[in-house]
């Protein structure tokens, strides 16, 4: 596994040259969506043949599914902490119609756009019906960042996966603010790749960390690796066993990912 100096959307360059390289016009999924700036930018660089945007913007599903304890736990701020992040309450609906509009607006005039307001699971009924499709270049996962649902949405939409196709994670870390947060992507996705024949192949040295995933010996897997070991982009190599050891260290100047 390659952890390179880049952030997230320089990372969705590197995607996008692999893609041209192996003439494949991408079809893209993403779960939890938002507002959608990042499926903006998504669109904007990976130029897909077709993106599926996937969320409940549901007040119901993003609080019932904050903390699996009906006492929270005291290293577990309430879920009433980010409501300047969601611009409002985050336990009343309007606040998600609010965002989903905003959202459609943002994004309903691209090409290619299908959504879907489902919880990830559910969709999974909708995508063929809906699309004519049954296998994805991308699936990014940003849904529900919980342990249990990470893992589910993993072992689920791995299903869906082009043979020469990735998985993508974001905020896939740990560190002070995702504890807080009670986030579980690292934790889920260390279980998935020992369930499944995918592996890590780049990681992003930032916080909140984005992290690429490949099957085992697929041509899309070793040309990622060829094209950033022939760039000008920084990058430390590590056995792929070391991502879960993987937390984020405060420095004075930066954040830098440490797996000692």
């Amino acid at each position: 596994m390659k952890v390179v100096q880049l952030g997230r959307n320089d990372l969705y360059v590197v995607l996008s040259m692999t893609y041209k390289a192996m003439a494949i016009a991408p079809k893209v999924i993403e779960l939890g969506v938002l507002r959608g700036d990042n499926a903006l930018v998504l669109h904007r660089t990976l130029s897909p043949s077709l993106m599926v945007l996937i969320d409940a913007w549901s007040a119901e599903a993003a609080t019932q599914g904050y903390c699996p304890f009906d006492e929270l736990p005291a290293w577990v701020n309430p879920v009433d902490t980010y409501d300047y992040y969601f611009g409002g309450s985050v336990r009343e609906q309007r606040t998600y119609d609010v965002i989903h509009d905003e959202c459609v607006s943002k994004l309903e005039g691209l090409a290619n756009v299908v959504f879907l307001r489902y919880a990830t699971i559910e969709a999974l009924a909708h995508i063929k019906p809906r699309t004519g499709e049954d296998h994805f270049d991308l699936v990014y996962v940003d849904a529900n960042h919980q342990y249990e649902y990470v893992l589910r949405d993993l072992m689920r939409y791995q299903e869906i996966v082009a043979e020469n196709g990735c998985i993508m994670l974001n905020d896939c870390c740990h560190s002070s603010a995702g504890t807080l947060q009670n986030l579980g992507v690292l934790e889920a996705v260390s279980s998935f790749l020992k369930r499944s024949d995918f592996r890590p192949v780049a990681l992003t040295n930032t916080d909140w960390s984005d992290l690429i995933l490949v099957r085992k010996g697929s041509a899309i897997g070793q040309l990622l690796d060829y094209t950033i070991a022939n760039s000008d982009i920084a990058y430390v190599e590590i056995p792929d066993q070391l991502l879960p050891a993987g937390r984020i260290i405060d420095g004075k100047q930066r954040k830098n990912i440490s797996f000692a």
